[in-house]
C-alpha cells in the first residue's frame, strides 16, 4: 500500500526539473548551453532560465561566460564525496573493485538501474596508459552495456520491452538491431551469470559483467572493460575469476 501511495503521489514540477538538469549536466562532458538544457530536459527556456540563475548563483552549477555553457557546481560535487564518504556500502563496493583491477590490470566499474539506464555510480581505473574513459554518474542505455544487460536479466519481458524505445540507439556496427535480439541474450546472462558487452558501446573495447546481490534482490551490476587486443583468452578466464570472487565477497559482506 505504502509503494502504491508513493507512485501515486504527484510530482512537483519544479523540483523534478532541478533534478533533471543536475542529471543532464552530469551526463555531459563539455558542459551544456541554455539552449540545450532546455531541449534536454523538453522545457522552455522561461521555465529553465530563472532555475538555472538561481541554480548557479548557490553554486550548485557553474557557468563560464567564454563559453556561455553550465557544468556541475562546485557545491554539488561536494554532495556527492559526502554521499561517497559517508556509505559504508560504497566504501566496501571500491575497496572490491580494487582487488579486481589488481588481480586483471583493467578499470572495473559499477553500476545500478535507473530510470530504465545504467547509472555508473563507482569506478577504479586500470594502471594501463590505455583504458577506458568513463564518468561516474553517467547514465547509458542497458541494450548495450554489459552491467544493463546483467541488471536487467531477471525482470519480466515486457518490463524489458517498455526500457527500450526502438529504433535503438547504435553506437557502433555490433551494437545489437532490436529488442528480441536483447531478450536472447538476456536468456545467456542467466544461464552463465555473466553479460557481455563484445565491442557494442565503444569499437574495440569490450566489457564483462556480473550482478551482485542485496538481501536476495539483483541491485548493482559490477564490471571490468578492456580494450579488445588485451582481451586474451587468459585475460578472460582471470577477468572472471576476479569478478566471481569480488561478487561472493561483497555478497557475503552486504547480506
Amino acid at each position: 500500500m505504502e509503494n502504491q501511495a508513493r507512485e501515486a503521489r504527484p510530482q512537483h514540477r519544479s523540483t523534478m526539473r532541478v533534478l533533471d538538469i543536475l542529471e543532464a549536466l552530469a551526463n555531459s562532458t563539455a558542459g551544456l548551453t541554455m539552449a540545450d538544457v532546455c531541449r534536454e530536459v523538453s522545457a522552455p527556456k522561461g521555465s529553465i532560465s530563472p532555475i538555472l540563475h538561481t541554480m548557479a548563483d548557490s553554486g550548485y552549477v557553474a557557468y563560464d561566460e567564454s563559453t556561455k555553457r553550465y557544468t556541475i557546481g562546485l557545491k554539488t560535487y561536494l554532495l556527492g564525496k559526502s554521499y561517497d564518504r559517508e556509505s559504508s556500502s560504497m566504501g566496501l563496493f571500491v575497496a572490491a573493485m580494487r582487488e579486481v583491477t589488481n588481480a586483471c590490470g583493467e578499470t572495473c566499474q559499477l553500476g545500478v538501474l535507473d530510470h530504465g539506464r545504467v547509472l555508473y555510480v563507482a569506478k577504479v581505473d586500470s594502471p594501463q596508459p590505455v583504458r577506458l574513459t568513463s564518468s561516474i554518474g553517467r547514465t547509458l542505455p542497458i541494450h548495450y552495456t554489459a552491467i544493463g544487460k546483467v541488471l536487467v536479466s531477471e525482470l519480466p519481458e515486457a518490463e524489458v520491452r517498455s526500457m527500450l524505445a526502438e529504433p535503438l540507439e547504435r553506437p557502433t556496427a555490433a551494437t545489437i538491431h532490436c529488442a528480441d535480439e536483447l531478450i536472447a541474450q538476456l536468456g545467456e546472462v542467466r544461464e552463465t551469470g555473466f553479460a557481455y558487452d563484445r565491442e557494442e558501446a565503444t569499437e574495440a573495447v569490450q566489457c564483462i559483467a556480473v550482478g551482485i546481490r542485496r538481501h536476495g534482490m539483483l541491485e548493482y551490476g559490477l564490471s571490468v572493460t578492456t580494450p579488445s587486443y588485451r582481451l586474451s583468452p587468459e585475460k578472460r578466464d582471470r577477468i572472471k575469476s576476479a569478478l566471481t570472487r569480488a561478487k561472493s565477497h561483497l555478497e557475503l559482506a552486504l547480506a
